[in-house]
């Protein structure tokens, strides 16, 4: 019995002894930090996981042109020396693959390299709006199968050319894929855009009576980037982009956090007021009267004044400046929620809010995704907003 004690305590003990055994150092890895995904046009002369001319019909039409940035081990420093300086293109290696497939292109990609691809620093990938219009569902299902990839990195989209996305050289960051990453981070922390990983993206791809939607950006000057609006989806198929302005309007009629957007107000010819959001409130209620949903969305909002330009501020013109207010982003919003029902993208999640409080009438009346999407189309939705300004600096006479 004790020799089985002493047996049965080594064999525990060698448990502990394999927690490495599938390990890679650093230099045997291709570190990837972003992926740009563009539609190519032409043929793949690749044959690696297929013959030419012998991939099923369907996908043969479709071809992929894949940029990958890899970072160089050892070229990237830490700490206030990593910032600025050295140029980008001394940090990554940007390489171009093609692809009926993403997988297709990715295996094309590890043969032409000696270290394995690996996807677990991975920031964010970039997609075009002409493959976003044509569906992710390829690129999600790629990405969702590889345990390495996490599910906070971002995913984007950008018009026509996303591999100039990968090429922006930041002065203020040696590592294009970090500060990408970053500007979206910031424009989170700032109010200024919706928690949307690539995470949350696959959640509302999934969940019933919500569309999904992720971050468009613009290339400036080849050395940053702008948030430029919102891609909303209908299931994994992009169906529009909305304006800088109207994330604003998103944001306060979905989202409670802190920040958001400058409203600039004009009261006549001369006076110009820029009022900047502190605090959001949004109150959404939805019903079903007679079978037919409706929703109301009623938005508090908590500004302050942060420019006011040839006026001089008074209790009557303040009243006037959060009239005024409500009327521009009453319009707004109204616009952007008659633009997403022509499209029946759902993207405030109405669907789910009725689903939710009446699961009869979804059962009985709805059960799909795209029999709401049909019913929310002609969905009376109201939205009203209501201003009020807490701080309006100093007056200097």
């Amino acid at each position: 019995m004790k020799m089985i004690r002493v047996f049965m305590l080594l064999l525990v003990l060698i448990l502990f002894l394999t927690g490495c055994w599938d390990r890679y150092e650093l230099e045997d890895r291709a570190n990837i930090l972003a992926l740009a995904i563009d539609l190519a046009k032409g043929k793949d002369k690749a044959e690696v996981t297929h013959l030419d001319g012998d991939f099923p019909e369907g996908k043969k039409d479709i071809l992929y042109k894949v940029t990958a940035q890899i970072a160089l081990p050892g070229k990237i420093k830490l700490g206030p020396e990593g910032g600025g300086g050295q140029g980008s293109e001394k940090t990554v290696w940007l390489l171009d693959t093609y692809g009926h497939t993403i997988k297709d292109a990715m295996s094309n990609l590890q043969q032409q390299l000696a270290e394995k691809l690996y996807l677990g620093h991975l920031q964010i990938i970039v997609v075009s709006d002409e493959v976003a219009k044509k569906g992710i569902k390829d690129i999600s299902e790629f990405l969702k199968r590889d345990n390495e990839v996490r599910r906070t990195a971002w995913m984007a989209v950008n018009k026509k050319d996303a591999a100039k996305v990968l090429r922006t050289a930041p002065p203020l960051e040696t590592v294009p894929a970090l500060y990408l990453a970053d500007t979206l981070d910031n424009a989170v922390r700032f109010g200024k855009l919706p928690r949307e990983y690539l995470g949350n993206f696959w959640i509302d791809v999934l969940d019933k009576g919500i569309d999904p939607v992720l971050p468009g950006v613009k290339v400036i000057n080849n050395d940053r980037i702008m948030v430029d609006g919102i891609a909303y989806f209908r299931g994994e198929k992009m169906v529009g982009l909305t304006s800088p302005i109207e994330i604003g309007a998103f944001m306060d009629m979905k989202e409670k956090a802190s920040g958001g957007y400058p409203l600039s107000i004009s009261l006549d010819d001369k006076s110009v007021y820029t009022i900047q959001t502190q605090e959001r409130n949004p109150k959404i209620k939805v019903d079903v009267k007679n079978g037919i949903p409706r929703a109301t969305i009623h938005v508090e909002i908590d500004a302050i004044i942060e420019e006011a330009i040839d006026v001089t501020l008074s209790g009557d013109k303040m009243k006037q400046i959060e009239k005024a207010a409500n009327q521009k982003m009453d319009e707004v919003s109204s616009e952007l929620i008659k633009e997403l029902q022509e499209h029946g993208a759902d993207i405030l999640g109405l669907g789910a809010r009725v689903r939710a409080k009446f699961g009869t009438y979804w059962d009985e009346e709805v059960k799909t995704d795209e029999k709401w999407s049909d019913i929310y189309k002609d969905m009376d939705i109201k939205v009203t907003f209501d201003y009020t300004i807490r701080r309006t600096g100093m007056n200097w006479e």
